[in-house]
């Protein structure tokens, strides 16, 4: 034979041969006990409320300015008090009242304000820098292609203001 063909001969040969051969496997490991979880040790997605009902794992936590659970990334917790003494120094209020938030995300609020009970107004606040500043607060007429030029007030906080 021609050395020439010897070669590729014996070289397509082992590579055939090689493929019939099984190959040698790693044993499994043999696991004697297996680890055994008790229904009542598995976590339960969701079920880490506190003492207010606050979901931790949600990101929710208690808020005792607003009484309700907040995600700290989507509204500020001092927010009421805050947007109360802006109010109050805007207006130069001296009677106690109260301010309820409607809508509020991290640099926006609107709502409303009372006075022990009776007659009050609405408000619109944005957080500038660090402080709440009033844009509106009363019952008076408001311009709302201003506040729409110079704010980003989402649709739902101009309810009743500019509809």
């Amino acid at each position: 034979m021609n050395k020439k063909f010897l070669f590729p001969l014996v070289f397509s040969l082992a590579i055939i041969l090689g493929g019939c051969f099984p190959k040698p496997q790693n044993p499994s490991p043999v696991i004697d006990n297996p680890p055994t979880v008790e229904p009542s040790e598995v976590p339960i997605v969701g079920g880490d409320a506190d003492e207010h009902g606050c979901i931790g794992s949600a990101g929710y936590s208690w808020c005792e300015d607003k009484g309700k659970c907040i995600r700290i990334w989507e509204e500020d917790c001092g927010s009421a008090s805050a947007i109360k003494t802006a109010i109050a120094k805007k207006d130069n209020i001296t009677t106690d009242f109260t301010v309820t938030i409607k809508h509020e995300n991290t640099k926006y609020a609107s709502g409303g304000i009372s006075f022990d009970g009776s007659g009050g107004g609405m408000f619109l606040a944005a957080k500038i820098g660090d402080e709440w500043q009033i844009i509106y607060s009363g019952n008076g007429s408001i311009d709302c292609v201003a506040i729409k030029n110079n704010y980003d007030f989402t649709p739902e906080m101009l309810q009743g203001f500019c509809d």
